[in-house]
């Protein structure tokens, strides 16, 4: 009998070989189509999208990078964020994990509602969990929806971090965790720093890049709804009634309000297989089950295995 693994592997394989043909033999530059607002930067806004803490963490870092340089900077997720606020501004840099191999269609839904920024220069970072995350091609994603609401690019970096991808979790990545440093630490926002210096100088030089993505295989897996073939593996998601406490906070983190906890349901429809319930619930009341084992939660793993941040 087939699988479901084999069944996955078969289809996605089948629709690749089908689809090939018609995709782009490259894709166009990402640059400016506007000049560049100000070569001056007096007021910055860092946002960012994150739901275990990776991309804050940079973020944060970021940020307080920029106001050593006496730089005015607001900064925050953007699920609190009003886009419309977003104004009077001289650079703005969004950061994201890769989610998917792209970046969450959350993120280029918020960067589709800002006003136009008017030639304001734009930078893009993305946080990923493993060294073939399609990186790269995600941060240019962010980009390029800049882009389109006229901003300048004038930076992209990726960070590393420990991955939160629970579905992965098992007892040979819990030893292979424990021998290494977590990420991100002291090393990293080293890196974090950098790049915003970097991003100041590449302002005050007037300097816009040029990106454009490569066309890997997992750029040509992120045409095919991965989150759709994911849930293929995926049973029982669903509130367990008597850990829950009622705080909320899985629902507060959902980013397509696909979670009840009133009636104690999921909406498995609408449900992007984010893992933020699953993630952030410190009560291991969010259930969900991976190919037929139980998903531990990124708190619950961290927990387990005795891991911290450096700060």
């Amino acid at each position: 009998m087939e699988t479901r693994r084999s069944f996955l592997k078969k289809s996605v394989l089948i629709g690749t070989a089908a689809a090939i043909p018609t995709l782009p033999s490259c894709y166009s530059s990402i640059h400016a189509t506007v000049p560049m607002k100000t070569k001056s930067i007096k007021k910055a806004a860092v946002l960012w999208y994150s739901q275990t803490g990776n991309t804050m963490r940079c973020g944060k870092v970021l940020a307080k990078k920029l106001k050593e340089n006496e730089i005015e900077v607001v900064s925050g997720d953007i699920r609190d964020f009003d886009a419309a606020s977003i104004k009077d501004i001289d650079l703005l840099v969004i950061g994201a994990p890769v989610f998917y191999y792209d970046v969450p269609e959350y993120v280029k839904k918020f960067i589709k509602s800002l006003p136009n920024l008017k030639g304001v220069p734009v930078a893009a970072y993305v946080t990923f969990g493993g060294p073939e995350g399609n990186q790269y091609n995600a941060a240019c994603s962010i980009l390029e929806e800049l882009v389109s609401k006229k901003g300048v690019p004038v930076g992209l970096s990726s960070f590393q971090s420990i991955s939160s991808f629970s579905m992965t979790y098992d007892k040979e990545k819990d030893l292979r965790t424990k021998d290494n440093t977590i990420l991100p630490d002291r090393n990293t926002y080293k890196k974090v720093k950098k790049f915003a210096d970097f991003i100041k100088i590449e302002v005050e030089n007037g300097k816009n890049s040029t990106y454009k993505k490569s066309l890997t295989l997992r750029e040509f897996s992120t045409f095919f709804g991965l989150t759709w073939w994911t849930k293929k593996f995926v049973d029982n998601h669903s509130i367990i009634r008597e850990r829950c406490v009622g705080c909320g906070k899985c629902e507060e983190i959902c980013p397509t309000k696909s979670i009840n906890p009133d009636n104690y349901t999921v909406n498995t429809n609408t449900c992007v297989l984010c893992l933020g319930c699953v993630n952030n619930c410190d009560y291991q009341a969010v259930h969900m089950e991976y190919s037929d084992k139980r998903v531990v939660g990124f708190n619950d793993y961290l927990k387990k295995n005795k891991l911290q941040f450096e700060y």
